[in-house]
């Protein structure tokens, strides 16, 4: 009878034992099911490129520091007070900081145009992928929620259904925007701009291009049709579409082709002449500007699929712009930063001929994308352009951004003093892409999306 009693209790404690851990782990599950509902549909919310090439990086000293939020700060707090323009709706394309009332839209005579005088949509896109980064980057600052609100609509109306030829607004602004928003408009916009790239395209020739009068046989911005086929590639490996992938890849190949110029390591700004009249493909004249954005679109390409081929092709680009070689005389060695252009005095890619240094003037603003495009760089070469970097972000802080204007002019003499207009009033207008660049590249430094 005593060994029965004592495995009977025996029995009995296990029993329960069983039953009150059962009831636990119940209400743990219970508990834990809103955290992994979020946990979940955030992951799923989010679109990652991966680091192919990871490696220390040592960040620029300084991207964190109050010197830089105050520079953002005063440029995000002098869009949010003048550059609304609420006939167009959406930003003015400059205006003289201080002015009352406010002169708006200066041309390049010098003369404010008001309200109907013109509008560039990329400007709004810009502010508002700025708003959110600034947003994200200080979680507790709710100083621009009324502006996200403000210019969401905005955006959406003027890009809904886009056919836009900007391929940097693929990677730059679409899919950042819906990483930090987590609104499916902007990856959808991104996924329509891939599909309107695949129709545009000439399958005879293997990029899309434009006819006019002036240029009957078509003519194409290089810059353009690059960002559109790292577009298309980048859009085929996220969403599993492998023609588009294919796509891309021979229109980056005709590029390389036709328009790359292999003597300077470069491209041609714009392309004329696509065709000859017979209906061959036929490489013309060009002249050169602005890379960084094509250097941005292949290394976000690399990003997106671990090819390495990009990541040379980026390299390739940088190499010219780059100290000590400055192959291209662009850098300008006394007072920092870039001039606007070389000129190529021959008549194809493959005869570019003598090279000549524009010198009269930089612009402030579009430069500051090479601050983006070595940083970003550095990622995946263990700090390579970390001198470059560290140059390009000392110009953003100290030259480019006028302080009297609390933001970025468009054009500036080589020391970074002011232009004159034609009227004699000083070139002090601050404009919103100028402004929109230097932000989107300073709060690159820290953005952990693209």
């Amino acid at each position: 009878m005593k060994d029965f009693k004592h495995q009977k209790t025996h029995f009995f404690s296990r029993s329960r034992y069983r039953r009150i851990l059962g009831f636990l782990l119940l209400v743990l599950l219970i508990v834990a099911l809103p955290f992994l509902y979020l946990f979940f549909t955030q992951k799923q919310q989010t679109i990652h490129r991966g680091t192919p090439t990871p490696g220390p990086v040592n960040p620029v000293p300084g991207p964190v520091s109050s010197t830089v939020k105050r520079v953002e700060i005063s440029i995000l707090d002098n869009i949010k007070q003048n550059g609304f323009n609420s006939q167009a709706p959406g930003l003015w394309v400059n205006w003289r900081y201080g002015t009352d009332p406010l002169q708006t839209n200066i041309n390049g005579s010098g003369i404010a145009g008001g309200p109907g005088s013109g509008h560039d949509p990329l400007t709004d896109i810009r502010y508002l992928h700025n708003l959110w980064l600034y947003t994200s980057q200080n979680p507790k600052d709710t100083r621009y929620e009324s502006e996200i609100a403000k210019y969401t609509p905005i955006v959406k109306a003027e890009f809904a259904g886009t056919t836009s030829q900007r391929g940097w607004l693929f990677d730059e602004e679409f899919l950042d925007l819906y990483n930090l928003s987590h609104d499916t408009f902007y990856r959808d916009a991104a996924k329509g701009m891939a599909v309107g790239y695949a129709k545009a395209i000439d399958p005879s020739v293997g990029i899309f291009y434009k006819k006019n009068d002036l240029y009957p046989q078509g003519y194409y911005r290089p810059s353009d049709d690059l960002e559109a086929a790292c577009a298309l590639i980048q859009a085929g490996t996220l969403f599993n579409h492998p023609t588009w992938v294919q796509q891309g890849q021979t229109m980056l190949n005709f590029l390389y082709a036709h328009a790359y110029i292999p003597t300077y390591h470069t491209f041609a700004d714009q392309m004329d002449q696509v065709l000859t009249p017979s209906g061959t493909v036929n490489p013309n004249i060009m002249r050169t500007g602005g890379i960084s954005q094509m250097i941005i679109s292949l290394l976000h390409t690399y990003q997106m699929t671990h090819n390495r081929d990009f990541l040379s092709k980026a390299e390739d680009l940088l190499a010219p712009l780059s100290l000590p070689e400055n192959s291209l005389g662009m850098w300008d060695s006394s007072n920092l930063g870039y001039f606007t252009s070389v000129v190529f005095g021959g008549t194809t890619p493959q005869q570019p001929g003598s090279i000549t240094v524009t010198k009269g003037k930089k612009e402030a603003g579009r430069q500051i994308l090479m601050l983006w495009a070595f940083h970003l760089a550095n990622e995946f070469t263990h700090n390579k352009y970390q001198e470059m970097e560290k140059q390009m972000f000392t110009i953003a802080l100290n030259k480019a951004y006028y302080a009297p204007g609390h933001g970025v002019v468009y054009e500036i003499k080589p020391d970074w003093t002011l232009l004159t207009f034609p009227n004699h009033t000083p070139e002090d207008a601050v404009t919103t892409e100028a402004m929109g660049i230097e932000l989107e590249s300073l709060f690159a430094l820290q953005n952990n999306g693209f």
